[in-house]
């Protein structure tokens, strides 16, 4: 398995593995094309943007989309989306996913990883396992709008 850089020439790759992870369970999620479309055009036109992907054989197996933040401590690389397509999930390919984007940002200075994920789906206990711990003095807050 191999982590390679993702841009916008990616796009269509990227696009697929969301729909291959997100639309099935625990997630659920239901994309309109517009809208994917809006996403990961954001996710790549962020400030700072850090995409990555591992490939297997050539063909792209799992994600790791957000943003490099720079913050009083050092850099941060925040993580919107992580995911291993379905198939390969449970076999290991997400903790070495996990294990070469340390590395990489091990060698790039950046100190943390931060991201979020629902309590309830079998992702919490995935970060857990691989290092990843709460903050108990931060707390996520949502507002609606209407």
């Amino acid at each position: 398995m191999k982590l390679r850089r993702l841009s916008a020439e990616n796009t269509k790759e990227i696009k697929t593995v969301i729909l291959e992870i997100f639309t099935k369970d625990p997630w659920n999620d239901v994309w309109t094309d517009g809208q994917l479309q809006l996403y990961v055009d954001e996710l790549i036109n962020n400030s700072n943007p850090l995409l990555l992907g591992l490939y297997e054989n050539e063909s792209l197996i799992g994600i790791s989309l957000g943003r490099i933040k720079h913050w009083c401590s050092g850099a941060e690389y925040w993580i919107d989306e992580f995911g291993i397509i379905p198939e390969k999930q449970s076999k290991g390919a997400g903790t070495e996913f996990l294990k070469k984007i340390k590395r990489l940002l091990t060698e790039e200075g950046i100190s943390q990883i931060v991201l979020l994920t629902e309590k309830t789906t079998p992702a919490y206990n995935f970060y857990q396992k691989n290092g990843f711990y709460e903050l108990k003095k931060q707390a996520f807050l949502v507002s609606e709008t209407y």
